[in-house]
């Protein structure tokens, strides 16, 4: 088990997966070699025993969590029966579990005003440059100076090392040439975002700095990058965005995943109604 696990990450890096899914195999696959032993044979571990040991790991993990553990462990299963390593029939009979979708409530205007008042200059950068792109955490922290492009977008390495050009608006790139003003000697080779003694800011910096913008700015919302990755989503669609912009925007391969970022606000939800509604089309708002 320890050996296919090994050979599984390299095969993976060497095929140009992402360091951070690298990483998150490696994390998946370092928990089933502690529980299951190095030493004991792939072919030897069922999907009975498998399945009871994600049962155990629910008390510790979300469910999301734990559909990714069984995502990272299929795909194992399966690159060892291609690669004939093993047989991993346990690995492979896996089935996804149902994840509850959960609907994360976007920030609202004055919570996004509320943020931006509060906000120095770094933090307005990476505030501003979230809402309007809606970029991952991890796509936003690997940005270099001169993937800010002349004609106002940004070059994005996405999921799976995929390219793609994201628009940024006039707002957005303001807040960052001022950002990039407090800098010195700016290349274009350098993080878009710094931290500490100019070092690239990680993802983790990057979290904490705005969880600590949320909590001085008292906003109710979880404050996260990944809300704004919602709100921009939401806020593209109600002001007049499509899905299929949307969706190559957000950097995702099926308009699927797009639905599970949009959930309209009960405000939103009304004013659509009134817009759009089919009786009071037919016999008026009064009728």
């Amino acid at each position: 088990m320890g050996a296919a696990a090994d050979l599984f990450c390299a095969a993976k890096a060497a095929e140009g997966a992402s360091p951070r899914t690298v990483e998150r195999y490696q994390m998946i696959l370092v928990r089933a070699v502690h529980r299951f032993g190095e030493a004991r044979p792939v072919d030897a571990i069922p999907a009975a025993e498998l399945r009871a040991w994600l049962l155990e790991l629910r008390s510790t993990l979300s469910p999301e969590s734990i559909a990714g553990c069984v995502r990272g462990l299929k795909a194992f299963g399966n690159w060892c029966a291609a690669e004939e390593v093993a047989a991993a029939g346990g690995f492979r009979g896996l089935r996804r579990p149902k994840v509850p979708r959960r609907l994360i409530a976007p920030f609202s205007d004055p919570e996004l005003r509320s943020l931006l008042a509060l906000a120095d200059e770094r933090q307005r950068a990476l505030a501003l440059v979230l809402l309007d792109t809606g970029l991952r955490l991890s796509e936003l922290a690997s940005l270099r100076v001169g993937d800010v492009r002349p004609d106002g977008t940004l070059h994005v390495m996405g999921k799976g090392a995929k390219e793609r050009i994201v628009p940024i608006g006039a707002s957005a790139r303001r807040a960052l040439v001022r950002y990039l003003a407090t800098r010195t000697a700016v290349a274009a080779g350098d993080p878009l975002f710094c931290g500490r003694w100019g070092r690239a800011f990680s993802a983790r910096g990057i979290q904490l700095a705005i969880a600590r913008l949320g909590r001085r700015a008292a906003v109710g919302t979880r404050c996260s990058p990944h809300t704004f990755r919602h709100t921009f989503a939401r806020g593209y669609l109600v002001n007049g965005g499509d899905v299929f912009s949307l969706q190559q925007i957000l950097g995702h391969a099926t308009l699927d995943m797009v639905r599970r970022y949009v959930s309209l606000s009960e405000a939103d939800l009304v004013a659509r109604h009134r817009a759009a509604s089919p009786a009071d089309r037919l016999v008026g708002a009064r009728g």
